[in-house]
């Protein structure tokens, strides 16, 4: 190529490159402005408003954003939170262990954190969620006891530690079903020294148990099964004195005369039925106003 031109091409290259360069500069003074960067503000509010339309998924990805940005100032441990309340919202065993895993982690960091009573009630709220009936495994409902009360020892002051105590009372409730279950399995197997061990457990570990009548009337089944029958009356005794005019107040009333019966003919204690009475608090039913005459 010869040297005119070569210096064609440059000037040609130059010019439109200077015409490039207007043209951008046209494009800004126009009002074109560059694009803007969504305010982690408004990203989180996003992430609230997927949660409320219960879709998890979407508002997880907007807390992810939150959380990668080192902008995020106090709104980083807003959206750690909110990233597990995501997880939590899905109501599944795999959501509820990374919900925990997530709320253990934020603890661990930040142990005085305002937000710390809750993440340690949401813990045990997980748990909670998990807990299967008294006849199955009772894992879930002993690391929900164990959250609870880490809630109301560490943070006795905060809004959470009133529930704390109700959802430990109720797991309590649930333990001691699963004892007396294990009980009632030794009595129905011939096996009361077994069954006694069991009922003991209960009135001595679970006072607080919703329905200790019940537990007093099989005790004193499987006393007397066991030949200790004058320890099994005051049980059976103890019942007509504390929940007199109830079904198992009759019952136990029942158990003592037929006791007493046999002991004056010098006889062999009968066996009796164990009461098949709900271990579980049932459920209160609420009414709805179209509902009240029944």
């Amino acid at each position: 190529m010869s040297k005119s031109k070569k210096l064609a091409a440059a000037v040609i290259l130059t010019a439109l490159v200077m015409v490039g360069c207007h043209h951008k500069r046209r494009q800004t003074a126009e009002g074109v402005a560059p694009k803007q960067v969504t305010s982690v503000a408004t990203l989180y509010e996003k992430g609230q408003r997927a949660l409320k339309k219960k879709k998890p998924a979407t508002a997880r990805r907007y807390f992810d954003q939150i959380v990668l940005r080192e902008d995020a100032g106090e709104y980083k441990d807003k959206a750690t939170l909110a990233i597990a309340d995501a997880f939590m919202s899905e109501h599944t065993v795999e959501a509820y262990a990374e919900a925990i895993s997530r709320y253990q982690s934020f603890l661990a960091f930040h142990p005085t954190h305002p937000q710390a009573p809750y993440c340690q009630y949401q813990i045990g709220q997980a748990y909670f969620e998990e807990i299967d009936t008294p006849d199955r495994d009772i894992t879930a409902a002993i690391q929900a006891r164990e959250a609870f009360r880490a809630l109301t020892e560490n943070y006795p002051d905060s809004r959470y530690a009133a529930e704390g105590k109700q959802r430990m009372a109720a797991v309590d409730d649930i333990l001691a079903a699963h004892e007396i279950r294990i009980g009632d399995w030794y009595l129905k197997q011939g096996h009361p020294k077994g069954a006694i061990g069991r009922y003991r457990y209960v009135l001595d570990k679970y006072p607080t148990y919703w329905n200790l009548p019940l537990v007093y009337y099989r005790l004193g089944e499987a006393l007397a099964r066991d030949g200790q029958t004058k320890e099994a009356g005051l049980y059976f005794t103890r019942i007509v004195q504390e929940v007199p005019q109830t079904v198992l107040a009759r019952d136990a009333q029942k158990r003592l005369d037929r006791l007493a019966r046999q002991e004056a003919k010098g006889g062999k204690v009968r066996d009796a039925k164990v009461l098949k009475e709900p271990l579980v608090k049932p459920k209160e039913s609420k009414k709805h106003w179209w509902k009240f005459w029944k």
